[in-house]
């Protein structure tokens, strides 16, 4: 595989200008503070609504054959319980110097307060294993209150 991978961001939103092919990332996100409403937080694990995108560039050795891109990501919590994973597999084209992908992810699943790592890996040429290409960390915090309860004095 001579595939390259030159940095992943995790963001809430990206665009490609049509015209110039430039890539705009939007809300790099490295930590989430939540507050969350004490009397209705769930028993058990949260699932933050929120979207996410996993944004990554790579660039491509020998441009002179058809190259494959093998990756899988998952999401790990902090004491180290994979909660999410995903495969792709991706064929580029002879000719092709660079290679961009986004993959959407939406809700975040919340086990614990701490660092989350999101771990990126790929499929070398003749190998078997994948190989870890980066870890990006999501610090969450969690402040718990007691949402002001309404006055029903007549």
């Amino acid at each position: 595989n001579h595939m390259k991978h030159i940095w992943t961001v995790l963001c809430q939103k990206s665009s490609i200008d049509n015209e110039t092919n430039l890539l705009s990332l939007f809300n790099c996100v490295e930590e989430l503070s939540l507050v969350i409403d004490k009397t209705k937080a769930p028993k058990g694990d949260l699932v933050i609504p929120i979207e996410f995108q996993l944004v990554s560039f790579w660039t491509v050795e020998n441009p002179s054959k058809d190259n494959v891109l093998e990756m899988k990501s998952e999401l790990l919590d902090p004491s180290g319980k994979t909660l999410n994973k995903f495969e792709n597999k991706f064929n580029i084209k002879k000719g092709v110097l660079r290679f961009r992908n986004r993959h959407n992810f939406q809700g975040l699943p919340i086990t614990e307060v701490g660092r989350y790592i999101i771990r990126m890996m790929q499929k070398k040429e003749y190998k078997k294993e994948f190989e870890t290409v980066i870890e990006l960390p999501l610090d969450i915090k969690i402040s718990y209150k007691l949402m002001d309860i309404p006055n029903t004095k007549v």
